[in-house]
């Protein structure tokens, strides 16, 4: 049943807009850097499989401490340029240096180069998203108007992802082949939006004054969110999708080029169909969750990824169009995967301050990036080290035989499918309805006005 709470004045289209552009130097940086580059690394530029795998998996989990040392910080920042605007400016460089290091590397690097470069990369990518949708939790305190405002985020990530997967089609067919072509152009991506979508955002998008007197964002309050049974059941299920997410990201490549005998140049327009379809459908997701609430969207959402995961065992291998077919109904549910959880992190953020007077938006979003990125690490790390079980060769023409190929089918169809599956069963009892948080923002402005 829809809630009775009567949503607020929508925000102009041009500040979602701009909120939303980040997102497109963030995309651009996060899904190259688990689709592409240990490829590269391990392919390209000769690095054993397991290590770079495992560098991945450690940096990645290393830099999870670095969440809510940053999210506690944003929290306690004060100034009249605002909370979060000053660390969108400190993320950016960052991302961009990062970005040009890592995809910009020639054979002859070693694991310390991947190693270092990857460490400024993420903890850019931490800075600058953590106080991206930590100013989108701001700006609206309204249950619908949220779920409007990460559609947007969701739809400018979409869109960026899209871009830098059709950047290696579109320097081949200019006569640039092999990896190395395609990787400067992802990371020109990057290095040219970045300043120019923060830059829009920083001028176009104010802070709302913070509500929450109190300001204890130190690591035992980040812990402490934990004890909130609405904060355990979303991070799990964030994980879950984290992991079935990154599973398929990781793999991807692999997979389309060896099992389904796809060229490595054409395997861009396989991801681009699948986040086509899902940035279209991002507007449906967020009227579904207006409709029946957030977590039963998010719910529907992971069942019909598991469902569709099994729709590759119908593709022919060798027929691009098969694939691109079943890689676009299978990014169905894309969007409200993505954007939900986030919306729902803003909700949390008004709970927390009910019940503890503390403005935490920023601890709780790096809890959830944090898990997110546990997600990704176990994926990467997990991942290469299974393909090194069943011993799969990564090297650019290498032959595989049909037991490694049967393993990495089965890696990439089945185990996200599960992990799916078991994140809908998780999100179903979520308690923080729209009901419920009409009731919170009530009680927060009753305090407010008092």
């Amino acid at each position: 049943m829809r809630s009775t709470q009567q949503p607020r004045q929508g925000l102009p289209k041009y500040i979602l807009a701009a909120l939303a552009g980040p997102s497109i130097s963030l995309s651009a940086l996060s899904l190259p850097l688990v689709v592409y580059l240990p490829e590269f690394y391990s392919g390209e530029l000769g690095l054993d499989l397991s290590l770079v795998g495992s560098i991945f998996m450690v940096v990645r989990l290393l830099d999870i401490g670095f969440d809510p040392v940053i999210g506690g910080i944003m929290d306690r920042t004060k100034g009249r340029f605002g909370r979060y605007r000053p660390w969108l400016l400190a993320g950016t460089p960052m991302i961009m240096l990062g970005m040009g290091m890592l995809f910009g590397a020639s054979p002859g690097v070693g694991p310390a180069y991947l190693t270092g470069w990857l460490l400024l990369a993420y903890a850019g990518w931490s800075i600058l998203s953590l106080a991206q949708l930590s100013l989108a939790a701001n700006i609206s305190p309204d249950y619908h108007e949220r779920s409007r405002i990460y559609a947007w985020w969701q739809a400018a990530f979409m869109v960026g992802m899209m871009i830098s997967m059709l950047l290696p089609k579109i320097v081949s067919e200019l006569g640039y082949h092999g990896a190395s072509a395609g990787m400067r152009a992802m990371s020109w991506l990057v290095i040219l939006t970045a300043p120019i979508m923060v830059g829009i955002m920083i001028i176009a998008v104010k802070e709302r004054p913070a509500g929450g007197t109190q300001h204890g964002s130190d690591l035992r309050s980040y812990f402490g969110l934990l004890r909130h049974t609405i904060v355990r059941r979303l991070l799990a299920t964030e994980l879950l999708l984290g992991l079935a997410g990154g599973t398929t990201s990781t793999l991807g490549l692999f997979f389309y080029t060896r099992v389904m005998d796809i060229g490595r140049a054409d395997t861009g327009l396989v991801f681009i169909a699948h986040f086509a379809v899902g940035l279209c459908g991002t507007p449906l997701w967020s009227w579904l969750a207006n409709r029946i609430g957030k977590h039963k969207a998010l719910a529907v959402a992971a069942l019909l990824y598991a469902i569709f995961q099994f729709l590759y065992l119908a593709a022919p291998s060798g027929s691009l169009a098969g694939l691109l077919t079943v890689a676009a109904i299978s990014g169905i549910p894309y969007g409200a995967i993505a954007l939900l959880p986030r919306a729902m992190m803003a909700d949390i953020s008004d709970f927390e301050r009910l019940n503890t007077g503390a403005e935490r938006t920023g601890l709780l979003f790096a809890l959830l990036i944090g898990t997110w990125k546990i997600g990704q690490a176990l994926s990467v790390g997990l991942m290469f080290l299974s393909l090194d079980f069943i011993n799969f060769n990564p090297a650019p023409g290498a032959l595989n035989g049909s037991s490694s190929l049967l393993g990495l089918m089965t890696l990439y169809i089945a185990l996200p499918a599960l992990l799916s599956l078991l994140a809908a069963v998780t999100i179903l009892r979520y308690p923080l309805t729209a009901e419920r948080h009409a009731h919170i923002r009530k009680e927060l402005e009753a305090r407010e006005r008092a």
